[in-house]
């Protein structure tokens, strides 16, 4: 369902086509411009980052705040979608689970999210900005690995969606918090001592790490085993916290009838 409503609008095309090949862009000039002409701040890059292919660094970041974004947006937020086209109380009063309802809206935003991720890898690869050196199956299985995570920190927002109406913002709130605590979008070696310590205790941290040392690298997957526990570990936490907390808001719908017909 989700996937069809979203291929029938024209918008479609921007999101999967445009909107990922020009959005790293303006991070890949900025390091251009800091490293310099003569690429006189590589060094410095280099020892904050452990890489002097910062166009490959902009990106592969860039590349997981625009999948954690538009999961954020698609999933955490599809039942305030549903309240904005009207068909929320329509489908909270059908005799189906309604973690599906989530569940679905989720594994579809995951599948539609592949198609500006791989616009993106293709265009920047074809210029010369980004050099994959990582074998491309081994990537998919550390994209696996944060699914648990993800798919839990949804099922919160979809929880919190139930009871505040306009959650909108909390989502640029998180999306931001992630790109700075995650380092995603400069080296987290820039950032306080205090910070640097939230950031490493975010699993999408230690998503982007492995992202990055195989694909700018060439590391291999067993090299991050410790990363990939954390984020297996602390997915799994994650994931049945998230499902628990929406049971809960769920059964408090329930009891205050704040969903009408239910």
């Amino acid at each position: 369902k989700d996937i069809r409503i979203y291929l029938r609008y024209k918008t479609f095309f921007i999101a999967s086509f445009v909107w990922p090949v020009i959005f790293p862009f303006s991070f890949i000039f900025l390091g251009k411009g800091l490293v310099g002409r003569s690429g006189e701040g590589a060094a410095h890059f280099a020892s904050l980052s452990q890489t002097t292919d910062y166009a490959s660094f902009l990106i592969v970041g860039n590349l997981v705040w625009m999948f954690v974004n538009i999961n954020l947006w698609m999933g955490g937020l599809s039942l305030k979608t549903d309240r904005d086209r009207g068909t929320f109380d329509t489908h909270w009063s059908t005799p189906v689970s309604r973690i599906s309802l989530v569940l679905g809206a989720t594994l579809a935003s995951i599948v539609l999210n592949f198609i500006p991720m791989v616009t993106s890898i293709v265009f920047y690869s074809a210029v010369g900005f980004l050099h994959v050196s990582g074998n491309l199956p081994m990537i998919l299985l550390a994209v696996l690995c944060v699914m648990p995570f993800l798919l839990g920190f949804l099922f919160t927002f979809s929880a919190l969606t139930m009871k505040v109406k306009q959650a909108g913002m909390i989502v640029q709130v998180m999306r931001t918090v992630f790109s700075i605590l995650c380092g995603m979008q400069f080296p987290l070696a820039v950032l306080p001592g205090f910070a640097q310590s939230i950031g490493r205790y975010i699993p999408l941290t230690h998503f982007v790490d492995i992202l990055r040392g195989m694909i700018i690298s060439g590391d291999r997957f067993g090299e991050h085993m410790s990363s990939v526990y954390y984020l297996l570990g602390s997915g799994i936490v994650t994931l049945a916290a998230g499902f628990g907390i929406f049971q809960l808001v769920k059964r408090s719908v329930r009891s205050r009838g704040l969903v009408s017909g239910y």
